[in-house]
């Protein structure tokens, strides 16, 4: 196998999760024992700024239904991501703009003062997919 071959299998590989994004991510029990918190809520942009890393976003997400941690209903929870300057990386970073103003399942982890996604894809489910993480958390437990 060439080395031309190898590149294009590694960057089928490391790409293939960027092709469902963040919001078509599937999940599993094992994924929810990793997440401190799941709640059902709405994801609010508050600011942006450059970095040596890449674009840092912060935010708040509102609970509007725990299903499992240890938050409280109605409250806004922290939440930090950052993605890269270049939107064509994003196969490395999550870049949950998308998720903006969408109510839907978030699977958090706290990281000192905010929350974040406890792995790459896969943090923000859509509503359709209730039961099945009801049915996980049961799993899981």
């Amino acid at each position: 196998m060439g080395v031309n071959r190898v590149w294009l299998v590694f960057l089928l590989i490391a790409g293939f999760p960027a092709l469902y994004g963040q919001e078509d991510s599937l999940v599993g029990p094992d994924d929810l024992r990793l997440a401190d918190a799941v709640v059902v809520g709405t994801l609010h942009h508050e600011f942006v700024f450059p970095w040596f890393d890449g674009w840092n976003e912060r935010g708040y997400i509102v609970a509007d239904q725990v299903l499992r941690g240890g938050v409280k209903a109605g409250s806004k929870l922290p939440f930090a991501w950052e993605r890269d300057f270049n939107p064509g990386w994003c196969a490395w970073r999550p870049d949950w703009r998308g998720a903006i103003g969408k109510r839907g399942i978030w699977l958090l982890k706290r990281d000192g003062s905010r929350y974040r996604s406890p792995y790459l894809f896969g943090g923000f489910h859509q509503m359709k997919d209730l039961a099945k993480i009801l049915a996980f958390l049961r799993l899981a437990n």
